[in-house]
């Protein structure tokens, strides 16, 4: 008699939101197949919580998953001295493990399970091991030969190495540099970048990165390049052509008129299939948040001063100020990770005036999520075509911040 297959695990969409008094809570949606909704007027309520983790709320990019069905959150002022939260949510255990370096603003990578990289200002490190089974140590690295903020894209290659693109500060020409996790060097990959913004995705039935292009002309547009899945052994007298690379026909954004694009993950389920998780704002959010309906004035119009603009600024950083002063990095120094930027663009885009610039302000039923669920192909020209798709819109908790929703939604496939 021959031997039963093992069960699958069900996997499940995790979201996070900071609507909890002392930090997060986490949603468990299930995907599973339905009916397509256009996600015009429908918007169904979010799952009930499925843990609550303590630490610093308006702060969701130090999450992170890893080491199979764990969720960390990497942030120095999570729960010091004990150290970072750690959630199973495979068998809703909750523990802690080590704190990283000076976390700033940092990239994280988890390889094959058992591996984690963190890269951030003046420090590129790694952990190694289960940190249930084993001590769970960060080793520091050589630090790759660009500045943190200079990257503007990475991927991890089939065989572990790790890619990343950047745009020079002191050229403007763009490079990729390829990172080997096994021999830990760095090397010139290509005189090229990769086309997404972020992070990429690998997909087998493609053979390609798949990923979301941030850049004003193409916003929301989806990305794939083929290239060739070598180590850096190869690179060393050549470098690498530039991959070929496709862009979807349309933005997988909404096309509602009355919803807004504030941000957005992409999630790779599996083979071909990927989840986008879209923060929009709904119900004229603009007009609304402005006082007065229908109102469409610009933030400057508002008589948005540079004292205001200083105070946000302070309440957005004062959990990174003492890492940056004990790494002898200064204020012009951190402005150049565009953090600032882009969250004035944002709140410009929005409509929302002084009264609202308080980035603890629970505002989250002002927005919601939608949930595009879709399968990736090639068609007969290799041009990128999205099939099967389901939307699905969820309510986001009212106690949710405004400085967390103007980031992108923290999304997980576990």
């Amino acid at each position: 008699m021959g031997r039963r297959r093992a069960k699958r695990r069900e996997q499940h969409l995790y979201l996070a939101f900071d609507d909890w008094d002392y930090g997060y809570t986490i949603r468990k949606v299930r995907l599973s197949p339905g009916p397509d909704y256009s996600g015009e007027g429908v918007k169904l309520p979010l799952p009930g919580i499925f843990t609550h983790i303590w630490a610093p709320r308006g702060l969701p990019r130090y999450f992170m998953s890893a080491f199979g069905t764990k969720t960390l959150v990497l942030h120095a002022g999570a729960s010091d001295p004990m150290g970072i939260p750690i959630v199973d949510v495979k068998n809703r255990s909750f523990y802690f493990g080590p704190q990283p370096n000076y976390p700033a603003c940092p990239i994280y990578v988890s390889i094959g399970g058992d591996r984690l990289f963190a890269l951030d200002i003046a420090t590129f490190e790694f952990c190694f091991g289960k940190p249930d089974t084993a001590p769970w140590v960060w080793h520091k690295l050589t630090y790759p030969p660009f500045r943190r903020h200079e990257v503007l894209s990475y991927a991890v290659q089939p065989d572990g190495c790790i890619l990343i693109s950047i745009k020079s500060d002191a050229t403007a020409a763009t490079a990729t540099y390829i990172f080997d996790t096994i021999k830990y060097v760095w090397e010139l990959y290509g005189d090229w970048a990769l086309p997404f913004t972020d992070c990429g995705h690998y997909t087998h039935s493609l053979d390609a990165f798949v990923g979301l292009s941030n850049d004003k002309e193409t916003l929301g547009y989806l990305y794939s390049c083929t290239m060739a899945s070598t180590g850096t052994g190869d690179t060393v007298n050549a470098l690498h052509p530039s991959p070929d690379c496709k862009c979807s026909k349309e933005t997988l954004y909404s096309k509602n008129p009355d919803e807004r694009h504030v941000g957005a993950t992409l999630v790779h389920m599996r083979w071909d299939k990927f989840c986008l998780v879209e923060c929009v704002a709904i119900n004229d959010t603009r007009a609304d948040l402005l006082g007065e309906p229908g109102a469409d004035r610009e933030l400057d119009d508002l008589g948005f001063d540079r004292l205001r603009e200083e105070e946000l600024r302070e309440k957005l950083r004062e959990e990174l100020r003492q890492e940056l002063k004990e790494l002898g990095i200064d204020e012009e120094k951190f402005r150049e990770l565009g953090i600032d930027k882009e969250l004035r663009e944002k709140l410009r885009e929005l409509g929302i005036d002084e009264e609202l610039m308080d980035p603890g302000a629970a505002v989250g039923d002002r927005f919601m999520y939608r949930l595009k669920t879709f399968s990736l192909r090639h068609d007969a020209n290799g041009d990128l075509k999205l099939q099967h798709c389901r939307v699905l819109c969820y309510s986001v908790p009212h106690e949710t911040t405004l400085s967390s929703i103007l980031q992108d939604p923290v999304a997980f496939w576990l």
